[in-house]
């Protein structure tokens, strides 16, 4: 898929642009990662402040992702999903010596293609739709806080994680997560460690790995990574 090779190149590329030094007033910053367990997926993003600098007033966020899942249908066997789409959000940043947040409203637009064909899945095709969500954190001495997730109003989906880390030094922090996602159809469920690693001025690889659950499934290991970078 051609947007799953322009999303790993500029994962690549952001790997690279990371080494670079950041302003003091950071106006932009960009994103890539990607997961596998159940789905396989990668993303691109960028949050762009319309105010003095990043983490004050208004923000805009968008956001490329594509991937894949396979589930079984009770008739028609083994089917493949791949998606691919976009989200756009307007966002408002608030921070404070150490804690930091930010809310959204946006929308979200994916296609889904089926193989075979399931006219039953409610994610079959181009899917429209309003989010909300909520980012944020807060470092009280060595420890730090993460959070984010996002409510779907049309589909009924959602998604939201959770971690707590300790600093072990001034580049390293270890501690771990929890993640739940799902909609009418499914649920899903990670837990495991979480480390993040500072690689330059105000960028940062987070990544994750342990056991993921999804209903109607054998559980299995999960890993998923962030790069971070703001200019």
């Amino acid at each position: 898929m051609i947007r799953a090779k322009i999303a790993i190149a500029a994962t690549i590329g952001l790997f690279f642009v990371s080494l670079c030094p950041a302003r003091a007033d950071d106006h932009v910053g960009v994103f890539a990662g990607g997961q596998t367990d159940f789905s396989n997926f990668v993303f691109i993003g960028a949050t762009a402040s319309l105010g003095p600098s990043l983490g004050n007033g208004v923000a805009v966020r968008g956001i490329l992702d594509t991937g894949g899942y396979d589930y079984i249908n009770s008739k028609l066997g083994a089917v493949k999903a791949n998606f691919g789409g976009g989200e756009l959000d307007l966002l408002y940043q608030f921070t404070h010596n150490n804690f930091w947040s930010d809310v959204g409203v946006g929308g979200n637009d994916t296609y889904t293609h089926l193989s075979p064909d399931d006219t039953a899945n409610r994610r079959r095709g181009q899917q429209a739709e309003v989010r909300l969500s909520l980012d944020g954190g807060n470092i009280s001495g060595p420890w730090r806080v993460d959070w984010n997730g996002f409510y779907g109003v049309r589909l009924d989906d959602y998604s939201g994680r959770l971690a707590l880390t300790h600093a072990l030094s001034s580049q390293w922090r270890l501690g771990a997560e929890f993640y739940a996602e799902g909609d009418p159809t499914y649920s899903l469920y990670q837990v495991g460690p979480s480390a993040g690693v500072r690689i330059g001025n105000k960028s940062e690889i987070q990544f994750s790995t342990g056991a993921s659950w999804e209903s109607g499934f054998t559980p299995r290991a999960y890993f998923k990574a962030l790069i971070y970078q703001s200019f």
